[in-house]
């Protein structure tokens, strides 16, 4: 299993990428009156056949071939079903894929959430003329971060994958988190 729930975040997310997907959106709620966390995954990449989605959620397949498994996909799915929550994998092919994940925030199973900025900025040098937005919503607050918001601000010049610039945006991300966690207290 992952250690956090910003490498589960990671993962998925670099599937997008992979999948030629050019606008990423990244969902999580962390709430805790509802006792629940949610991470939903939303591309617009190559999406899958009905076959596929019932393969990728096999720990002994995958789609790439620097490997022979694929776990990802199956681990995330387990971990949402030890902790309470659900699972769901909806794709269409040549439209994209969904993935939501839900699970019990009390669970004792539940893992931290991790570097979530750093999950964010990683994915988005995989490929930085893509779109990726944000969002992390708790019970009294919510913060976004859209990257071409970021991308108009520096132009056409700068590199967002300049160590500085993936600094600034992996510390600005987590601190917006910090703040909305701190409001919820």
């Amino acid at each position: 299993m992952m250690q956090n729930l910003s490498m589960h975040v990671l993962d998925i997310a670099s599937n997008s990428v992979r999948a030629e997907a050019t606008d990423l959106h990244i969902i999580m709620i962390n709430s805790t009156c509802k006792d629940l966390i949610s991470i939903e995954v939303i591309d617009n990449g190559k999406g899958m056949d009905e076959e596929m989605i019932q393969r990728v959620q096999d720990p002994f397949f995958t789609s790439r071939t620097t490997r022979r498994i694929g776990l990802g996909i199956p681990f995330f799915k387990e971990l949402a079903e030890a902790c309470n929550g659900s699972f769901e994998l909806e794709s269409q092919v040549n439209v994209g894929t969904r993935i939501y994940v839900s699970m019990q925030k009390s669970h004792w199973d539940t893992p931290p959430l991790g570097d979530l900025g750093d999950a964010v900025v990683l994915v988005w040098c995989q490929k930085e003329t893509n779109h990726i937005h944000f969002d992390y919503k708790t019970d009294a607050n919510q913060f976004s971060f859209d990257s071409d918001e970021i991308k108009a601000i520096l132009g056409d010049e700068v590199s967002v994958c300049e160590a500085e610039i993936m600094m600034w945006c992996k510390d600005y991300i987590n601190q917006q988190i910090q703040v909305c966690e701190e409001e919820q207290v």
